[in-house]
């Protein structure tokens, strides 16, 4: 009988190592793995793609019939990493659950821990797959979110918020730059043309940040951003720099992220700095939505 290909979150935390002995035999396994892993796996191919970037995790699934979800230290990739754990571990099922979609995934069995209040498996099966989810919980363990890290200087940052009654994704994230405009008078000031927005800081000539709205990778409940330029993105970087807003699925909740931002400032001038400023922003929008009873227009017009 054909072997089933099974994809894991990993193998170097103590579920990935169990269920690795338990299945390396029975079964022709896959795994996530961090992009400098060496193999220390027989029978294993490794995976180097990142959890939090949704068409690389649809490029890991293709061909796998069985995935099983749990969570593993490899997810923490950056070297700072602003969030919760459990919305970062939101974010990582929300992707699985649609890259399982879009490969036609047989099944996807979630390990369930002693925390589990069926928000994972809701997530992992609103796309259509089939969800099993094991009887007996697992213990958790303290977090660590900086457990392996990036060897560059890179930021993940991930926000989870309720969504306004009446309020779409894209209204949440077109009305952010409109909004960070006001907000913050004449310190601040974005320009919207088409679908670029540039953030200028006072009166340089020059934008802070220039981010592009990617229409091929945004869906209805996901829009995307990719960062393009600016004096605060480092020129040269390894990867594509992101800023998405994505609605989860049967829940009043959307989640802000930034991915793979790389400063250009020096990094301990950036964490003492940008950093938290940054985080406190996230936070006063949050409350903006929740006090304006408003629905904003779905795309702003071109300004400035």
């Amino acid at each position: 009988m054909k072997k089933k290909n099974v994809l894991l979150m990993g193998v170097h935390g103590r579920i990935g190592e169990h269920l690795y002995l338990e299945l390396n035999e029975s079964a022709k396994l896959f795994a996530f793995s961090s992009p400098n892993q060496e193999p220390d796996h027989e029978n294993i191919t490794f995976i180097k793609k990142d959890l939090f970037i949704l068409p690389e995790v649809e490029e890991a699934l293709k061909n796998i019939d069985v995935v099983i979800f749990f969570e593993d230290p490899i997810m923490r990739l950056n070297r700072l990493t602003q969030g919760k754990f459990y919305d970062l571990y939101l974010l990582i099922a929300d992707n699985i659950a649609r890259a399982a979609a879009t490969n036609n995934v047989e099944q996807i069995i979630y390990i369930a821990d002693e925390l589990s209040d069926g928000s994972i498996v809701s997530i992992l099966g609103a796309y259509g797959t089939n969800v099993k989810e094991t009887d007996t919980p697992i213990r958790r363990y303290g977090k660590n979110l900086t457990y392996k890290t990036k060897d560059y200087n890179s930021v993940r940052s991930v926000q989870r918020a309720p969504l306004p009654p009446g309020w779409t994704v894209e209204n949440v994230a077109w009305y952010y730059f409109g909004w960070l405009d006001e907000i913050i008078y004449d310190f601040v000031n974005t320009k919207i043309e088409n679908n670029t927005i540039s953030i200028y800081v006072l009166d340089k000539p020059k934008p802070v940040l220039e981010l592009k709205f990617n229409d091929e990778l945004s869906e209805d409940d996901i829009v995307l951003f990719e960062i393009t330029g600016g004096s605060l993105k480092k020129r040269s970087t390894n990867k594509a720099q992101r800023f998405e807003f994505r609605k989860l699925p049967d829940r009043d909740e959307f989640i802000m992220a930034l991915h793979d931002f790389e400063p250009s400032l020096p990094w301990l001038v950036f964490k003492m700095t940008q950093a938290p400023i940054q985080a406190l922003v996230s936070r006063i929008y949050q409350v903006e939505m929740i006090i304006n009873k408003d629905v904003p227009e779905r795309r702003p017009h071109n300004n400035k």
